[in-house]
C-alpha cells in the first residue's frame, strides 16, 4: 500500500497525522479506561504513553480525560479520540475533537443488533465530521461483543463495508477466518482498514503473527490495545509491529525486537 493507492485521494489532511507516508499505521488502543477503569499497563497513563512513543507508535485511540492528561507525552503522534458512550456523541464529538487537537474519531457500532446497532449515530456523526474535515474510524462488532458466534468472515465484511457506506473514513476491524479469507473482507471495505489485536494472545509471538497475516492480506495495519500495553516491553512490542506493518518484516524478524536486553 502506498499513498498513490488511498491517502492522496483522502480528503481530510489530518488523516496523514495517522497513517505513515506508506499508508499504513500501527495504533495503540488506550481507551480501556472510558468504561472499565484502571486496567493493567494503563495505570500511569503518562509512563503507559511514553513507552509506547519511545516504541514508534503511528497514533493513539484514548478517550479525551486520558488525551489531555497525556499531551504532553504524546507529542507529535496521531490522536483518535474515542466518542463511545450512553449518549449519542454527534451533538458534541466533533468540536470537542476540534478544540483538543485530535486527529479523528472512533465509534463503536453493532451491525445486527436487535436492541441497538449504533448505525444511526454513526450516520449522525459522519455527517457533522464532514463538516469539519474530521476524520472518522468506525468500529463495526456484528451483533455483540458477546456474541462470537456472529463474528464470522461473512459478518465482519458485511460490518465494515455497512460503517464504510454510512461514512467512515476508515474502518478497524476483527481479524476473522485465514489470510485468504480475510483478504476477502479487506477488498470489499472501499475504505482503509485496519485490524484489531482482541484479547491478549497466548505469546508475543502470537500476537505479531497476527498483524503479520493482516498485512499479508491487505489491511493497513493494526490496532493493538492489551497486547502492547500488557506486554513485558510496550516498548519493544511496538518496534516489532511497526517492523512488521511498515518494514514488511517477517514474524520471526520482528521477533528479534521482543529479545532486546532491558
Amino acid at each position: 500500500m502506498t499513498l498513490t493507492d488511498h491517502t492522496l485521494a483522502w480528503p481530510r489532511r489530518r488523516m496523514h497525522h495517522v497513517f505513515a507516508p506508506d499508508g499504513r499505521a500501527v495504533v495503540a488502543a488506550l481507551d480501556a479506561g472510558l468504561k472499565y477503569g484502571v486496567k493493567p499497563g494503563l495505570g500511569d497513563a503518562r509512563a503507559a504513553v511514553r513507552r509506547i512513543v519511545d516504541g514508534g507508535i503511528d497514533a493513539v485511540l484514548a478517550g479525551i480525560g486520558f488525551a489531555r492528561a497525556t499531551a504532553g507525552e504524546l507529542g507529535g503522534r496521531g490522536l483518535i479520540l474515542a466518542l463511545d458512550s450512553e449518549i449519542p456523541s454527534a451533538g458534541y464529538g466533533v468540536e470537542q475533537a476540534v478544540r483538543y487537537g485530535a486527529d479523528a474519531l472512533e465509534l463503536k457500532v453493532f451491525p445486527g443488533n436487535p436492541e441497538r446497532t449504533v448505525l444511526g449515530e454513526l450516520r449522525e456523526l459522519a455527517a457533522e465530521a464532514d463538516r469539519w474535515g474530521m476524520p472518522l474510524m468506525a468500529e463495526p462488532i456484528p451483533v455483540s461483543f458477546a456474541a462470537t458466534e456472529a463474528h464470522t468472515v461473512a459478518n465482519v465484511a458485511d460490518g465494515a463495508r455497512i460503517a464504510a457506506e454510512a461514512g467512515a473514513d476508515f474502518v478497524k476491524a476483527q481479524f476473522v477466518g485465514t489470510v485468504e479469507e480475510f483478504a476477502g473482507v479487506v477488498g470489499t471495505c472501499p475504505v482503509p482498514l485496519l485490524a484489531l489485536g482482541g484479547p491478549v494472545k497466548p505469546t508475543p509471538r502470537d500476537a505479531l503473527q497476527l498483524a503479520h497475516d493482516a498485512i499479508a492480506a491487505g489491511a493497513h495495519g493494526v490496532v493493538y490495545g492489551r497486547n502492547i500495553v500488557e506486554a513485558e516491553r510496550p516498548d519493544l512490542m511496538v518496534e516489532a509491529l511497526v517492523e512488521i506493518v511498515h518494514g514488511g518484516a517477517s514474524v520471526d524478524a520482528a521477533a528479534k525486537h521482543l529479545n532486546a536486553p532491558l
